[in-house]
């Protein structure tokens, strides 16, 4: 904790913990409660949107308005009424209203019946339900920690996932909801939910009328059941779902469960004539289910053009087992083993312009020993260009791809070879679709591909407003230098392969973010990997709506070893850097951004949304997911919102000599967390923090690892948790530049902005005897 927020910080810490992992709720008598006269009734609300200044799709009157009104407090006689404006019942996790008793797992199974009555569903704004808006009743093994109120500056709450069974009203109708595979409380990937529409019930959202909903857990299954009046035939109409596995509610509380009433998002509902009723459990532990087997495949991994005589032909499947190849109906290769998920390669001769070929794939391994085959037709067309092969915007396809006679581009993507370049002519390149570069395109590790402005030439490639995304690349060992990537009308560029470089780089003025890295599907290994960003800038990016679009992003699927350095993003709409993260994709692996800028982000260089309050500098993550980046030696300045914020990352982060000054709300923000100590949080070290006006902007705000080497703004001025303060006397130009220049090999001229003086104390007394913040006096 830092500054005059420590002793606020630590009781907000214990109160979060505490509740986060249900040891606190309520009376002390409802720990040992046995019977239902024990049972304590109580309200909670907890779980992401439900902060206190969440406003989407809410009146002004009712931002912040979440409550449980039971007509005698502390049971469940009489009338409960519940609304929320806020909160969401997501596929990984909750935000929600809860009024709700213990009951001990391990002893009871129950059964829960109330009449609801839906007063209001969906906004009351005029908008349509959301698919996060919910009411019902449910029962969950865990909640979430109470929601803070009243509500510290910058913080907002974080996700509370739950294993959940429930009955309640959906925007598609009255539904069977289920939630199972929650190992941690902020959430997890692989869990399952369903959200279904009773079979046979009416898809209308039933305000007004009484629904008799009923939740049962017997020793083996869940049982939700839901009585109604059909608004159409005016007769009753009785609905139920079985969901085995009764233990599903003991994962993260192996003793408790918490049973109740809800209401989330968007709804105010009325509970009458509840009851509970308790039985003795003799739990019926549920089967672990196997995994089903993906049936066997084999794919051809390379591409099907060819500008050589050798051609490396090369296979992938997903089992072992053994491959046959043929090479126009002839056997060229016998029974070959091939390992699942490794590349086979055959070094093929291609005597025809044209060749066929057959792979014929027995799995060893799998559901399936049959064989399966597949097959591809190879163009052969070579180009004696030399060291690679030239484009221009006029360029076309039966060009030889010589400066006097270049290719279209995206024939030279097709047939340039590992170890050759794509030398790109000046001028504005106008692709009619999206530019694919797919993993059949890759290069190698001791040749790879490059693409690049012949002679420094201006190169731009233009989406013209129509692309969705102007470039995707999937393919591995590529180098791009010295390209502007603009016009897209979504994403300038989206890196989906490992193993590249993107050098000296300017993604501007797209539909949405400049740069984007991130990965496809689920498994992390299919991430992307080991890719360098050295140098680039990405400014003017702006979406629609005015809240999407960043400099650079590393969200959404993140492989290991992948670098930021070097690079400046400016003027864009939403952050300078985004590396969020979803539940639903599960954790990114840690990036590193080392030496980058990132300054004026959510407002453009003509001016827009000047007063606005989006767009931070780094920011580090998203939904309360824990990743260790690695962010040092970076400088953010002059964003709308913050400089470096951790959004809600708890992470062991390593945050080390990077310098914030004048951001328009928090020089640093990295919150407080109930899933974790403060201890098991990011490592600050030789971290400056610095305002030019101590009326500009708010304290900053530290959860982690702290030493004397930072120096924070604790609201009044820059100081230590030694007391040591600094001032802007300590630098040689505290004027911020109106754009940064870059040396002959493309590194960014830092310039004396926010350099330390050459008699600053700070130049030695970092850790280790080192300097603190990014830049030193020069040495």
């Amino acid at each position: 904790m830092y500054g005059s927020r420590k002793v606020l910080g630590f009781i907000l810490t214990l109160i979060l913990v505490l509740s986060s992992f249900s040891l606190v709720f309520g009376t002390e008598s409802n720990e040992n409660q046995t019977a239902i006269g024990d049972m304590v009734w109580e309200g909670i609300t907890f779980g992401q949107s439900t902060d206190l200044n969440f406003s989407a799709n809410v009146l002004p009157e009712k931002i912040g308005f979440n409550y449980a009104d039971p007509e005698v407090p502390g049971t469940i006689e009489g009338a409960i009424t519940m609304e929320s404006r806020g909160g969401k019942l997501a596929r990984g996790h909750d935000g929600l209203t809860f009024y709700y008793t213990k009951i001990n797992a391990n002893d009871y199974n129950f059964v829960l019946e109330a009449d609801m009555l839906i007063e209001q569903f969906g906004p009351e704004t005029g908008a349509l339900p959301g698919t996060q808006d919910s009411a019902g009743i449910m029962v969950r093994d865990i909640n979430g920690g109470a929601r803070q109120d009243p509500m510290l500056l910058g913080f907002e709450e974080v996700p509370a996932a739950s294993n959940i069974f429930a009955v309640g009203m959906m925007r598609h109708g009255i539904s069977s909801i289920s939630r199972t595979g929650v190992i941690y409380p902020w959430g997890n990937l692989g869990t399952e939910f369903d959200a279904s529409k009773f079979e046979g019930a009416t898809d209308e959202i039933l305000t007004n009328t009484i629904i008799k909903a009923r939740l049962e857990r017997t020793d083996t299954e869940f049982i939700m059941t839901a009585t109604y009046v059909d608004p159409d035939t005016n007769e009753e109409v009785t609905v139920e779902e079985s969901v085995a596995g009764a233990d599903y509610v003991q994962v993260l509380d192996e003793t408790y469960m918490y049973v109740g009433f809800y209401a989330s998002r968007n709804a105010k509902v009325i509970f009458d004539n509840a009851s509970i009723t308790l039985s003795e459990a003799n739990t019926v532990p549920s089967e672990i289910v196997e995994p089903v087997e993906a049936d066997p495949f084999v794919q051809i991994v390379s591409a099907p053009q060819a500008a050589s005589n050798e051609y490396d032909f090369k296979v992938l499947t997903n089992y072992d087992g053994s491959v046959t190849i043929e090479k126009d109906n002839e056997e060229v290769l016998s029974d070959a083993s091939i390992t699942g998920k490794e590349t086979l390669s055959y070094n093929a001769i291609l005597e025809n312009e044209v060749t066929d070929f057959t792979v014929f794939f027995t799995p060893t391994q799998g559901p399936s020993n049959d064989t399966i085959q597949t097959n591809i037709e190879v163009t052969k067309k070579i180009y004696n260009s030399g060291d690679g092969l030239f484009v221009s915007p006029e360029g076309t396809s039966g060009a030889e791809g010589t400066i006097e006679d270049p290719l279209d581009l995206e024939t030279a993507i097709q047939h340039v070879l590992p170890g050759e370049t794509i030398f790109m002519r000046g001028g504005t390149y106008t692709p009619s679709d999206i530019l694919f570069i797919g993993k059949e395109y890759s290069g190698e590790e001791d040749n790879v591909k490059t693409i690049a402005p012949y002679e420094g030439e201006k190169v731009i490639i233009d989406g013209q407003g129509e692309l969705d995304t102007t470039i995707i690349h999937r393919a591995d060992y590529w180098h791009y230098v010295g390209l502007e990537v603009t016009g897209s009308a979504n994403v300038g560029m989206r890196l989906q392969g490992d193993h590249n470089l993107i050098e000296l780089m300017t993604f501007n003025f797209n539909g949405d973010t400049g740069f984007h890295l991130h990965g496809l599907g689920e498994d992390p290994d299919e991430w992307p990997k080991y890719n360098l960003i050295l140098n680039c800038e990405s400014h003017d990016n702006r979406d629609d709506r005015n809240i999407d679009a960043d400099g650079f992003a590393a969200k959404l699927g993140v492989g290991v070893g992948n670098v930021f350095r070097g690079n400046i993003a400016h003027h864009n709409i939403d952050d300078g850097w985004d590396l969020y993260n979803r539940t639903n994709e599960g954790a990114n692996m840690p990036v590193t951004l080392d030496g980058n800028i990132a300054y004026s982000n959510g407002k453009l260089s003509d001016g827009f949304n000047q007063d606005g309050s989006t767009g931070n500098g780094f920011k580090l993550g998203g939904e309360g997911l824990p990743v260790a980046h690695i962010v040092k030696n970076n400088i953010a300045f002059d964003n709308n919102m913050d400089g470096f914020t951790d959004n809600f990352n708890p992470g062991a982060m390593e945050i080390s000599n990077n310098t914030s000054f004048d951001n328009k709300r928090f020089n640093y923000i990295f919150r407080l967390n109930p899933y974790f100590e403060p201890e098991e949080q990011g490592i600050f070290t030789n971290n400056i923090s610095l305002r030019s006006n101590p009326d500009i902007g708010v304290a900053d705000y530290i959860s982690g690892n702290v030493d004397k080497s930072n120096y924070f703004f604790d609201g009044e001025k820059t100081v230590n948790n030694q007391g040591r303060v600094i001032t802007v006397d300590e630098f040689i130009n505290v004027i911020m530049p109106e754009m940064y220049e870059r040396d002959d090999n493309g590194d960014i001229v830092w310039g004396d902005f926010l350099r330390l003086e050459r008699n600053s104390f700070l130049n030695n007394v970092g850790e280790n005897g080192t300097h603190v913040g990014a830049l030193p006096f020069y040495r």
